[in-house]
């Protein structure tokens, strides 16, 4: 029998490395080397709402993170969201114990949503991959007990798998795309150290390596009028806090493409225990448009992690163009928003419907991509659960090398062919919730 209590000790629990990291299912940015991360930078003990699943010994089977929204203690949101675009998020569970745990706290939160002291209105999980399966069971659990649920979509995560080699992946991919990806990669291979990639290794090139991407970064946003991810100095110190660490524990690769000396491309990427790289964040100088040092990077990194056998790359959210035309799969990326069903919950969920008419309007004015609802059956569906991490694995993955360092799939195979630097860029905003409750980045 599970039963669920509420912690008063955040950091005791994030503190607890062993216990919250045994049921993270080897995602990075559900472990604690991400989380408490976050939390030493933008936490705070009064507006946490951490949910624990006990069994009868008292151990722990689950947890479900989740905070007060500043200003607004009635709503709930999961942890890191907002401007960080922690995605993967889900419940933290073992797969066996997945429905038990996640119907238990569905059950707890319904219970407690009146309460006095642990009362909610709305919760909005920002984050969730479709397909994923525990979420699928907390949902599915609430709307069986008639709580409103509603799930849109935005963007996308994508992910491109690697193949058994280097060479089968090619052979999936047209002509065209292969003579210019060898082509790129000839061009790397063959400069005679004018042209090369590194890899950070010490603590000093960790970094000196992560503040050369957060430049390239920046200027990439503020470029178009943004201020940009890490325009916020407490999400620079988050993120290299978890980048650190994610070097001392062997988990970390952050290239930089090297062009007379000067850094001309870079990437974030962290090791799950699956082998797959999450590529979190990226840099590019776009002075050099003729030799496509983001695409050429991109394929790189691709070619490598073939060569150390990784499960392939995951480019998580945001439909910037270079994701499709690297052959990457599309997968949803959900926004579920929880509303109780007493009196305030239905207020406040006929406020958020108000509000997301305005914001279709303005998002049609500025041309921005539509949120789009998705029922239970099309956000859980079977057909992404291919595509998410293999959280089956319990042992650590270990580094073989230090490295050097579906429909909407089809509609971009044969067109992907023009490789190019040019992302997307709308804005900011939309890779953050879609409400007025939003964190903003602090200039």
């Amino acid at each position: 029998m599970i039963h669920i209590e509420m912690s008063d000790s955040p950091e005791d629990l994030l503190s607890d490395g062993n216990t919250w990291d045994r049921l993270a299912g080897g995602i990075p940015f559900r472990q604690t080397v991400w989380l408490r991360s976050w939390w030493q930078q933008f936490g705070d003990a009064e507006r946490a709402f951490f949910m624990v699943a006990r069994d009868e010994s008292g151990d722990c089977r689950g947890l479900l993170p989740l905070e007060r929204t500043e200003g607004d203690s009635r709503r709930l949101q999961t942890l890191a969201a907002g401007n960080v675009c922690t995605d993967h998020v889900s419940i933290l569970v073992r797969p066996e114990d997945r429905e038990e745990v996640a119907t238990a706290f569905a059950k707890h939160l319904i219970q407690c949503s009146a309460d006095r002291k642990h009362g909610w209105d709305q919760i909005d999980f920002d984050g969730t991959i479709a397909g994923d399966p525990a979420m699928e069971v907390l949902a599915r659990s609430l709307v069986a007990d008639d709580v409103p649920t509603n799930i849109h979509s935005r963007m996308h995560l994508w992910f491109n798998r690697c193949e058994a080699t280097w060479e089968d992946l090619l052979a999936t991919r047209s002509r065209k795309y292969r003579n210019r990806v060898r082509g790129l990669l000839r061009k790397l291979d063959e400069s005679d150290g004018e042209l090369f990639v590194r890899d950070a290794g010490s603590p000093e090139e960790v970094h000196m390596g992560l503040m050369k991407l957060i430049e390239l970064h920046q200027k990439r946003w503020q470029d178009v009028g943004e201020p940009g991810s890490y325009a916020d100095d407490r999400m620079v110190r988050f993120v290299t806090d978890a980048t650190v660490e994610m070097s001392k524990r062997g988990r970390l690769v952050l290239p930089q493409l090297i062009y007379k000396g000067e850094v001309i491309a870079t990437e974030l990427h962290y090791i799950g225990d699956d082998g797959r790289q999450y590529c979190y964040s990226t840099g590019v100088n776009h002075a050099y448009p003729d030799l496509k040092p983001g695409i050429m990077l991109n394929s790189y990194m691709f070619r490598e992690a073939h060569r150390l056998g990784r499960a392939g790359i995951d480019y998580m959210r945001g439909d910037e163009t270079y994701k499709g035309r690297l052959h990457s799969r599309p997968i949803p990326l959900l926004e579920i928003a929880v509303f109780a069903k007493h009196a305030r919950g239905q207020m406040r969920m006929a406020q958020d419907r108000a509000t997301q008419l305005l914001k279709v309007q303005w998002r049609r004015m500025k041309d921005l991509p539509q949120d789009q609802p998705l029922t239970l059956d099309e956000a859980f569906a079977e057909e992404h659960r291919d595509f998410l991490p293999d959280q089956t694995i319990t042992q650590n993955f270990v580094e073989e090398t230090p490295a050097c360092l579906s429909a909407a799939l089809d509609t971009t195979v044969e067109e992907a062919d023009d490789l190019s630097d040019s992302p997307v860029i709308y804005s900011i905003r939309d890779y953050q919730r879609a409400d007025d409750f939003s964190h903003e980045p602090s200039n």
